[in-house]
C-alpha cells in the first residue's frame, strides 16, 4: 500500500511543480498570475536566503526564471526520474518551498500564502518518508534468504 502512496504522492507532486514553475516562466495559460507573480518575486527578492551569507541578491527577473526551471525540472524528474532523482529533486523542491516559507513569514504575506507553503512542505516530507519506508521493505537480499530457507 505504501508504494501505491509514494506512486500517487509522486506524481500529484510533479504535476503541480511543473505547473507551478510554468506559471512562474511563462504567461501562456495564466497571463494575470504570471504578472501577479512577476510582481511578488519584486517583493521576494528583498529576502532572499543567501543575501545574509554572500551580501548579493539576483535580480528579481533571474530569480524568478532560476525558481521557475528549477520546479520545472524537478516535477519532471519527480515523474520521470529513478528512485535517486526523485529524492535528490524532492530535497531540491523542499528546499525552495522552505526558502519562500521563511521569506513570507519575514514579509508578513497573508494567511493563503503560508498555508500553501506549509502544505507543499508537508507533501514534501511525507513524499520523502514515504519513499525512505519503501526502501525498508525492499529487501531483495532478505527474500531471497526466505526463498532459500523455505527450499532447504
Amino acid at each position: 500500500m505504501t508504494s501505491l502512496d509514494l506512486h500517487l504522492l509522486t506524481i500529484v507532486l510533479g504535476v503541480i511543480f511543473i505547473f507551478l514553475g510554468h506559471m512562474k516562466l511563462t504567461p501562456q495559460f495564466f497571463p494575470e498570475y504570471h504578472s501577479q507573480i512577476r510582481n511578488e518575486f519584486g517583493k521576494l527578492n528583498k529576502e532572499f536566503p543567501l543575501f545574509h551569507l554572500t551580501g548579493w541578491r539576483p535580480y528579481a527577473k533571474n530569480y524568478r526564471i532560476g525558481v521557475g526551471i528549477a520546479e520545472m525540472s524537478s516535477g519532471t524528474l519527480l515523474l520521470l526520474g529513478g528512485a535517486f532523482s526523485q529524492s535528490m529533486s524532492n530535497v531540491v523542491l523542499l528546499v525552495i518551498v522552505t526558502s519562500f516559507l521563511v521569506a513570507f513569514q519575514k514579509l508578513k504575506y497573508g494567511t493563503e500564502y503560508i498555508v500553501a507553503a506549509i502544505f507543499l512542505a508537508f507533501l514534501l516530507v511525507l513524499r520523502l518518508i514515504l519513499a525512505s519506508r519503501s526502501k525498508k521493505t525492499r529487501n531483495p537480499t532478505g527474500a531471497r534468504r526466505k526463498v532459500e530457507n523455505k527450499v532447504e
